[in-house]
């Protein structure tokens, strides 16, 4: 990872969960909840109007891997 890579990293995630969602069939709502953060935070940052913190990054990482 470079400083680069940085600077796309919101789109690059909301990609990797947007994928995860549409390989799994799981709504937003469930995997939020499956890692434990607030279903409106996930669907606010898939929108592009709020950010995530990196603990709720890690515990969609978790979930998804």
């Amino acid at each position: 990872m470079n400083a680069k890579d940085l600077c796309n990293l919101k789109f690059e995630v909301q990609q990797l969960i947007s994928k995860h969602l549409e390989n799994t069939g799981k709504t937003p709502s469930a995997l939020a909840k499956e890692a434990g953060i607030h279903p409106a935070q996930l669907l606010l940052f898939m929108s592009g109007q709020r950010g995530l913190t990196d603990s709720s990054l890690m515990r969609l990482g978790e979930v998804i891997k």
